[in-house]
């Protein structure tokens, strides 16, 4: 009777311990995949405090970018790709604001066109410029915190399939955000 008992608790013990051994296993050795919905890169603890820059849009989300000193075509591309995520939100589109930063003067004609469309241009302090230089664009939430980020690309394909990336980040961010 003894060892039938025993018998018994050893295989309850390994029936209740075996799945947290294996879970460990499974987790220590790198073999699961977390589930990742999000295109753009994470950016953690960013925000314009950070860099001692005005927050452009209050209480508004932001689609950011750094405008160079000379646009050219992949300059404008961004620029072009920036309207049409505003524009492809639908109703949406009130409650995103595309922002341009820059560190020289802008031409006219330029801000004039954009600043028709709903841009807003800044001028960007030195550390705010040198943390978008290795970004295309940068998602920005109500509060001012730089919540994604997306890297510099050259290919024109490679920018429209960078502004569908984005597009799907921003729609679901606006559909789980109450504020902005």
């Amino acid at each position: 009777m003894n060892s039938r008992n025993r018998y018994t608790l050893l295989i309850l013990s390994g029936v209740f311990i075996a799945p947290v051994l294996l879970a460990y296993l499974y987790l220590s050795q790198g073999w699961y995949q977390g589930g990742v919905t999000n295109k753009g890169t994470l950016l953690a603890n960013t925000n314009y405090h950070t860099f001692n820059q005005a927050n452009p849009a209050e209480q508004h989300w932001q689609l950011l970018t750094l405008l160079p000193s000379d646009c050219r075509q992949v300059c404008e591309d961004t620029l072009t790709a920036m309207q049409q995520t505003l524009l492809a939100l639908g109703r949406e589109q009130d409650r995103l604001v595309p922002v341009v930063f820059h560190e020289q003067q802008v031409d006219t004609k330029l801000e004039q066109h954009l600043s028709a469309r709903r841009f807003e241009f800044e001028v960007a302090n030195g550390a705010t410029a040198t943390a978008l230089a290795p970004y295309n664009l940068v998602i920005v939430d109500p509060m001012g915190q730089w919540v994604m980020a997306y890297p510099l690309v050259e290919d024109k394909e490679q920018q429209i399939l960078q502004a569908k990336d984005v597009l799907a980040d921003l729609r679901k961010l606006l559909k789980l955000s109450r504020i902005g």
